[in-house]
């Protein structure tokens, strides 16, 4: 079995807004760098379907308006767990992002027809307005003007090229180790400096909004290797998402732009329910409290058989909703004119991830992170429209970090024998056997492997928890876990353009994430932003303090780092 070594500087893992602004910055700073994801650039990753916004304070912001009043926006909106200095840094260089996709090519909708001052929209828990957007297709338009750059400067990107874990030899990182679907061969990218901008990991869950690639890949190569964690209970649930019918059934209905139109929500008699639940007006209300009082309005019966709720969005002018969204229900053929569509929170984004601090730096020397995969900005709760902000802002940033690491000494490692062997053998073993007839009950195909994932996440793990369901999770999460190469079955027998291969390792990593996911969500007995302990359901002062969980073996240690202290 055929394995080809390269040699880089910097690699680079994902090729979504974090990734290639990464490799741009890399190169910048001199460096050789190379992009290798497991999709397609141009059609893959979570930053082509952010919709709306890119949040940033500009030379023209409202009056009163600051990087310090942005970064007290997201602590409030973290619950006192976001770590200050990275969402400092986050603040002060959003601004530095939006004129980088300026120079490259993006026009933002203007202020005023005819104009070049971005017209900047407001979205719930900001203080002031600072969203600025391209329609509803701000995500594709940057993926177009970052993938032409890259191009430009001719940084290679590998595509299907998917990365199974981290080379560290004696505490020292030495690259990467990955699997080449059109060929089947194993690829070892040697490099002092690795960027991980693998985006997240909501298809772990049933319902999620998220592209299929997201399945938590750097989370579970990072944990693999004792990168610390943080953050990891903390799943963001997007209120607004179909159930029904099944051809949109995990597309976001864009509640951050009906319900300052009026929209509002119905349970399954007709009722608005809201205003019973006591938490304020509805057009005030960020994502997690929209989540939580939905699915209390569900749990107590209101929810339709599905288990949904309605969005009702009579009132407002057609003219006024997502036209993008609405062209792409029309091509599924829903039907739009509905007043009434039906939704439930779905798995959106991850708040925590792989630790890093305001240089982009993970306590693994060497490598750095960016974008959805890293924990530490958004604390319990992110604030809308800080997604693009994030990955743009620490892509820059870890990319010349990881460069300038990389250059130091003009350093080359070479991964040894031993390392390389240690995690390719897994991949190796899963190769062997394709094509194999399944030997027993505890045998599975990679696909039922992942429904099984998500179905444990989705009943246990979901917008709310509890201690039974949390154990139980990570009971059968563990089952997943172990031995999970010599337990599935891939049915074709080729190495090449093998993709339950590439199920099964995608499947490795939702079954670590989710496990870490639980595990945190187990030790942290009380309810703070989007996570949600029914037999815990107060926030408790004891814990504003973020839980970092890292490899210990085959189990997990976790140790709490407090807020608000200095710490972090």
């Amino acid at each position: 079995m055929e394995t080809v070594r390269e040699q880089y500087d910097v690699v680079i893992v994902g090729s979504g807004g974090a990734g290639l602004r990464a490799a741009l910055a890399a190169a910048e700073q001199g460096a050789r760098a190379v992009v290798i994801t497991k999709g397609q650039p141009q059609w893959s990753g979570g930053t082509l379907s952010a919709h709306y916004s890119l949040c940033a304070v500009l030379p023209t912001a409202m009056s009163g308006d600051s990087p310090d009043v942005f970064a007290a926006d997201i602590l409030r909106s973290g619950e006192g767990l976001s770590d200050p200095k990275v969402v400092g840094v986050l603040a002060e260089k959003a601004g530095e992002a939006v004129a980088f996709a300026q120079s490259l090519g993006v026009v933002f909708d203007p202020a005023e027809a005819g104009g070049n001052v971005p017209h900047l929209g407001w979205l719930a828990g900001h203080t002031y307005a600072r969203a600025v957007h391209v329609g509803n297709a701000v995500g594709r338009e940057l993926m177009r003007v970052l993938l032409k750059a890259v191009r430009k400067a001719g940084i290679p990107v590998h595509a299907f090229t998917h990365t199974t874990d981290l080379i560290v030899e004696d505490g020292v990182l030495a690259g990467v180790a990955a699997w080449h679907l059109p060929t089947g061969e194993l690829r070892i990218y040697e490099a002092p400096a690795v960027v991980m901008a693998t985006g997240g990991g909501s298809q772990i869950y049933e319902l999620n909004t998220n592209p299929v690639e997201a399945t938590g890949d750097g989370y579970g190569i990072a944990f693999r290797a004792g990168v610390e964690l943080v953050d990891m209970e903390f799943v963001q649930f997007y209120p607004t998402v179909f159930v029904a019918p099944a051809g949109a059934k995990g597309l976001m209905f864009n509640s951050g732009i009906l319900v300052p139109k009026g929209a509002r929500l119905l349970n399954r008699r007709g009722e608005d329910f809201w205003d019973r639940y006591g938490v304020g007006p509805l057009v005030d209300a960020t994502r997690d409290v929209m989540c939580r009082v939905m699915t209390q309005e569900i749990a107590a019966g209101g929810g339709t058989e599905r288990g949904g709720l309605y969005i009702s969005t009579r009132g407002i002018d057609p003219r006024d909703l997502p036209q993008l969204q609405e062209k792409l229900l029309q091509d599924l053929g829903v039907d739009t004119d509905a007043p009434e569509r039906e939704v439930a929170p779905g798995a959106h984004y991850f708040m925590g991830g792989i630790r890093i601090d305001e240089h982009a730096a993970t306590n693994l020397p060497g490598l750095f992170a960016a974008g959805e995969c890293t924990g530490g900005i958004h604390g319990a709760n992110r604030l809308a429209g800080t997604a693009l902000s994030e990955n743009q802002v620490f892509g820059a940033i870890a990319g010349r970090n990881a460069a300038r690491f990389a250059l130091r000494g003009g350093r080359r490692l070479k991964a040894g024998a031993g390392g390389t062997a240690r995690v390719t053998e897994p991949v190796r073993e899963l190769l062997r056997r394709s094509g194999e007839t399944p030997g027993g009950k505890d045998t599975v195909h990679p696909l039922a492997g992942w429904k099984q994932v998500q179905s444990v996440m989705q009943r246990m793990v979901g917008p709310t928890r509890e201690e039974a369901g949390l154990r139980q999770a990570i009971g059968l999460l563990d089952a997943v876990r172990d031995d999970w190469h010599a337990r599935l079955a891939a049915r074709d027998p080729s190495p090449s353009h093998n993709r339950d291969i590439a199920k099964a390792l995608e499947l490795r990593n939702m079954a670590d994430t989710g496990w870490c996911v639980a595990q945190a969500a187990l030790a942290r007995r009380e309810s703070r932003g989007a996570h949600v302990r029914l037999d815990a359901p107060d926030a408790d002062a004891a814990w504003t303090a973020s839980l970092v969980i890292r490899r210990q073996e085959r189990d997990a240690v976790l140790y709490r780092l407090e807020r608000g202290r200095g710490d972090g």
